[in-house]
């Protein structure tokens, strides 16, 4: 009768623990939400809470199956391979999406130049991924054990680039919103520092995790037991979306006040300022997409100062609306 050793039973009992907390957050970020006004911003964080979810049940299986299994063992590192990078991808798009809403209020994605730098600076990843799959390793033991990695050519260059997009990225992010320059400073400006705080924190922890975890890899030189190779990436990708979860889930009470005040501003005068209290916000704006909301009240607070307005249109007659609405809530 075959018996799993422990460190079988202690994958196994992770990969499952790793399930049911995708599912949770997965729960909690969609409940209420319906499908139509789910945006894309909102639609990268819940697409990566679903691979990671599938993601944790395909490695779960596989574990069960590694030993005296070539097929089960090759299947695991592709499986971690395509995974892992497909989350990553998504992680960096999110985190291209924060900048947008922060550096190019009223201009369209494409539109942007720095948002079509990213997208360019997106590409050697494929690259990336490509010596990733050349030079990993697979392979059977005579007792049966399969082992899985990558060697330091395919190792080392995924280490180097999460470091540069994460820092990048991260600090594009924070410029606007420490500079005295930018649309979004104003009288109430500490508003953000809540969210730069939690961005900043959350870059580091991720960036931190998956270098961690390849540089595992990188110590083994591709000599790193299946299932205990698998288990790691399914920690890893699940603390990612943990912490992505963490990064935008402060609007419940930040944003509550935010309405409650304008509520209170709308019953005393309907004309002094912009107010996120009606039922249409609601079906906008979930409680979690604080970031944008507070993005929008600077820039309307902008235009009521220079402008008397807020639906001034930027140059070619683009509506900050649009360039926000369409991106904005996560």
């Amino acid at each position: 009768m075959f018996v799993p050793d422990l460190e079988e039973s202690v994958s196994l009992f992770t990969s499952l623990a790793c399930i049911s907390i995708m599912a949770i957050l997965f729960g909690r970020k969609t409940a209420g939400t319906k499908l139509e006004t789910l945006n894309y911003a909102r639609g990268l964080v819940v697409g990566l809470y679903l691979v990671s979810w599938a993601f944790s049940i395909v490695a779960t299986m596989l574990i069960q199956s590694n030993n005296f299994n070539l097929l089960s063992c090759r299947l695991s590192i592709f499986s971690c391979i395509s995974m892992y990078a497909l989350s990553k991808i998504i992680i960096y798009l999110f985190l291209m999406e924060k900048v947008y809403v922060v550096s190019d209020v009223g201009v369209t994605r494409f539109h942007s130049f720095l948002y079509r730098v990213n997208v360019v600076l997106m590409t050697p990843y494929v690259g990336v991924v490509i010596l990733m799959i050349v030079y990993k390793v697979a392979n059977l033991e005579e007792d049966g054990k399969c082992y899985i990695g990558l060697l330091r050519p395919g190792a080392l260059p995924l280490i180097l680039y999460d470091i540069f997009m994460s820092i990048w990225l991260t600090f594009l992010f924070l410029r606007p919103l420490v500079s005295s320059t930018s649309l979004l400073q104003g009288p109430s400006k500490g508003k953000l520092r809540d969210v730069a705080r939690r961005t900043l924190i959350g870059s580091l922890v991720a960036m931190f995790l998956s270098s961690a975890n390849i540089f595992t890899l990188v110590y083994f030189n591709g000599r790193e037991r299946g299932l205990i190779c698998m288990t790691s990436c399914i920690v890893d990708v699940t603390l990612n979306a943990i912490t992505i979860h963490w990064v935008t889930n402060r609007g419940g009470r930040l944003l509550g006040s935010e309405r409650s005040k304008g509520g209170r501003k709308g019953g005393s005068n309907s004309q002094s300022g912009p107010h996120y209290g009606d039922g249409s916000d609601k079906q906008i704006a979930p409680l979690e997409s604080h970031i944008s909301v507070i993005v929008e009240s600077y820039v309307e607070e902008f235009h009521q100062l220079h402008y008397g307005t807020g639906t001034t249109n930027y140059g070619g007659g683009t509506n900050y609306g649009v360039g926000m609405n369409s991106m904005s809530h996560y």
